[in-house]
């Protein structure tokens, strides 16, 4: 069979976990245009032939949730090179609805369902001044009708956890393949069997305030247990500001100082219910256990008694509680190495070359 000719659509080119599953669908198809809304710079990515939208013209990057409103419809008016096979889209919030040209596959990598439109709609108009919220929250109504009837455009939704697959079963009725997001685990591995545990905890996560960092720094502070913070965001001043002395704040922390600060640590914190959490699996492929909130993709990358614990609710006295009995020492640190493994780039890659290739074959058929 030929090999198929494929275009991959993006939501926004960022720095973040996203971007790491794009690089990998970059890696499969090299020569795959990049449609997306809007592209923040990157030498990384120098090379390849990205395609953004018009607002790549009028508006920064930085500030991609400003035309909330425009874009369903953004995405329905994207138009696509004649004679492609495949259309692999990596989809956080819009990319699921794009329209797949007249006998082209569309398989779909969802990240999450859109989180401002379901559960997590507070966590998003918190970022807003507060009388933008009527209307903000009115809008978002009509994105979420939006969003149910663009639910069967993919051919085969691909998910990054069972938890991401049981929501878009239950908010769009599809069934969904379960394929882990890439994690670049060598680095993390080599360090890992190279660096000696120090005595400080560590979290590292882009500090939005629905990633909950400041459970752990207010637990941390009480107890008084050294912490490093790694990561920048809108909730980093307010965190500053209940922090104690035993917290230090690294800001933005380069991908290849990360697996040294990670295998450092005495045992990595994350309180986020994330569909998956890349941060966790890197700290596991250092050697270092996780003690995590038991909620999202956590409860199928951390596993309890081997490679860490979960605490059960994102309130302060249960990761008190938490912390009060979790002994870092007493994990072995090849176990939890070996529970990585699974989660790493050769994995990801085969396995959606895998699902790409029957999709194709049975749209030809």
């Amino acid at each position: 069979m030929s090999q198929p000719r494929v275009a991959l659509a993006h939501d926004f080119v960022r720095h973040g976990g996203a971007e790491r599953v794009l690089e990998q669908f970059h890696e499969l198809w090299p020569d795959a245009p990049v449609f997306t809304l809007l592209a923040e710079a990157n030498p990384a990515y120098e090379g390849w032939d990205i395609r953004s939208s018009w607002l790549q013209r009028w508006l920064p990057p930085s500030k991609y949730r400003w035309p909330l409103p425009l874009y369903p419809g953004m995405v329905e008016r994207m138009r696509f090179p004649e004679g492609l096979d495949l259309i692999v889209s990596s989809s956080v919030s819009w990319m699921k609805g794009l329209r797949a040209p007249e006998g082209v596959a569309h398989l779909c990598y969802i990240h999450r369902p859109m989180m401002f439109a379901y559960e997590r709609q507070a966590d998003f108009l918190a970022n807003y001044p507060a009388p933008t919220r009527p209307i903000l929250r009115w809008m978002s109504g009509r994105i979420r009708r939006w969003d149910q009837a663009t639910a069967d455009r993919p051919d085969l939704y691909v998910a990054n956890s069972r938890y991401t697959a049981q929501r878009v079963k239950e908010l769009y009725h599809q069934e969904a393949e379960v394929v882990y997001p890439p994690v670049g685990v060598d680095a993390y591995l080599d360090a890992g069997r190279t660096v000696t545990p120090g005595d400080y905890f560590l979290t590292v996560s882009r500090l939005e305030t629905y990633k909950r960092v400041d459970l752990i720094v207010d637990a941390c502070t009480r107890l008084g247990l050294p912490l490093k913070v790694a990561g920048r965001g809108p909730d980093l001043d307010r965190l500053r500001r209940n922090a104690g002395p035993s917290v230090e704040f690294l800001g933005y922390v380069p991908d290849a100082e990360l697996p040294g600060l990670m295998a450092g640590c005495r045992a990595f914190l994350f309180s986020a219910e994330e569909d998956f959490g890349i941060s966790p699996v890197e700290a596991q492929a250092a050697g270092r256990p996780v003690l995590a909130f038991g909620g999202g993709g956590c409860l199928e990358t951390v596993l309890p008694g081997r490679t860490g614990e979960h605490f059960a609710a994102q309130e302060i006295d249960c990761l008190l509680e938490a912390l009060g009995g979790f002994q870092p020492e007493r994990y072995d640190r090849e176990i939890i190495r070996s529970h990585a493994l699974q989660f790493s780039e050769a994995a990801f890659r085969e396995r959606i070359r895998s699902l790409a290739t029957m999709l194709v074959a049975s749209s030809r058929r």
